[in-house]
């Protein structure tokens, strides 16, 4: 049942949510955990003399007693004057007259913004949560503007009134869903080529060519496209509107990277300086012809300039190097290196490095190998680490058995 929210002449409404109680007790478990967890890892730690994780124990008792007290004090309270979030440390209150408006984030993170841009905004990231959420919910929708469809109103009413999508408003209307279907073909073969290049990219050379190829036909398609096309993100309602070929663009660069950051390794990373510049200047002059020769709305889109720039530095940096390893088909020289020690470091990226003593003109160092490389050998081992000049003369390397 949908409750009512409208003021009423001398009657103060006012009500105050917490978190649910299902949510109340996970919690509670998660945190006692991560305390114990911290003093126990912090306990054995100072036995071992690993002072790092005793840091890292400390951190996490001292975390999980920020997280109990901001859960204790967690609420928020509205009434028909505004909308109150409470934690342990900080509060925030917005009066019904201050509200600027309402805007969401991927559907679920509410923020509440003022009027008075030096006041903040309040969050309501995790609503859902609280017993009788919906309520909140009901409330911001019934005592605040909704930010979103305003701009996305704009944005359609700007079309409208643009002769690059046609002669009259519904058939601009109607050019606009055919261009975004377009963008949308483009988008979706740049989101799976990035997945391509990182979890599976087989055949290798393939991969490696298509995720080369593919933003430069992207280019040359925002070329054809520019009055009408823009390298936006979603997160503008009204920018989204807008055909947009930004994943098209930047994600395949992205996979690149990453197959970069795992599989090669150069002996000097300023050897890359010079191919990087060449390549950066080259689509960066390519960007600006492009955009400058465009119509006036697509060249004062900040955000096509900026994911413009985000892609030629990316690029610029990837496809040279990922190139001159992959199709370097010079006879590699081999060197003899003993293995020191292993180290395996996790986090958000888990890392297995060997220490490998001096091999040619290499100082002794660690390196990180892969995952079956590392299993194979023990300290004391010996490996072979393969040289190779580089197809642009960036001297490589990598690790074997």
């Amino acid at each position: 049942m949908k409750q009512d929210f409208s003021p009423i002449r001398g009657i103060v409404f006012e009500k105050e949510y917490t978190l649910g109680i299902g949510w109340k007790i996970f919690l509670y478990i998660f945190m006692a955990a991560m305390v114990i967890g911290g003093a126990y890892l912090t306990y054995t730690s100072i036995a071992d003399k690993s002072w790092w994780l005793v840091l890292i124990g400390i951190g996490l008792i001292m975390l999980g007693l920020y997280l109990y007290l901001e859960l204790k004090a967690s609420k928020i309270i509205i009434s028909n004057n505004g909308i109150k979030r409470v934690g342990y440390f900080s509060s925030r209150e917005l009066l019904i007259n201050d509200i600027k408006g309402y805007d969401t984030a991927q559907g679920k993170r509410i923020t509440i913004r003022p009027v008075d841009k030096s006041k903040k905004a309040i969050v309501l990231s995790d609503y859902s949560y609280f017993a009788d959420g919906s309520e909140i919910l009901q409330w911001v929708a019934s005592n605040c503007k909704d930010l979103d469809a305003e701009q996305e109103q704009k944005g359609i009413e700007e079309i409208q009134n643009d002769d690059s999508y046609g002669h009259s408003s519904e058939e601009r209307l109607a050019e606009l869903k055919k261009l975004k279907r377009f963008c949308s073909y483009f988008n979706y073969g740049g989101i799976a080529l990035c997945f391509w290049l990182f979890i599976h990219p087989a055949p290798y050379d393939y991969a490696v060519l298509a995720g080369i190829a593919w933003p430069l036909i992207v280019m040359f398609v925002f070329y054809l496209k520019r009055d009408v096309v823009v390298l936006n993100s979603a997160d503008n309602k009204k920018q989204a509107m807008y055909p947009s070929l930004s994943k098209a663009l930047i994600l395949p660069a992205v996979g690149l990277l990453l197959r970069i950051l795992v599989d090669f390794k150069l002996m000097h990373l300023t050897d890359m300086l010079l191919p990087a510049f060449t390549v950066i200047v080259v689509l960066g002059a390519a960007f600006l012809g492009i955009i400058m020769s465009s119509k006036e709305k697509a060249r004062s889109n900040k955000t096509t300039w900026l994911s413009a720039a985000a892609f030629v530095l990316l690029y610029g940096f990837t496809a040279p190097v990922i190139i001159n390893c992959n199709f370097d088909y010079s006879a590699p020289k081999e060197y003899k290196a003993q293995v020191l020690s292993q180290r395996i470091s996790t986090g958000k990226h888990t890392s297995y490095d060997l220490t490998l003593s001096k091999w040619g003109p290499r100082e002794s160092e660690e390196t990180e190998v892969s995952k079956s490389l590392y299993d194979q050998v023990k300290v004391g081992d010996t490996v072979y680490v393969n040289l190779k000049s580089g197809l642009f003369k960036m001297p490589w390397f990598y690790i074997s058995k």
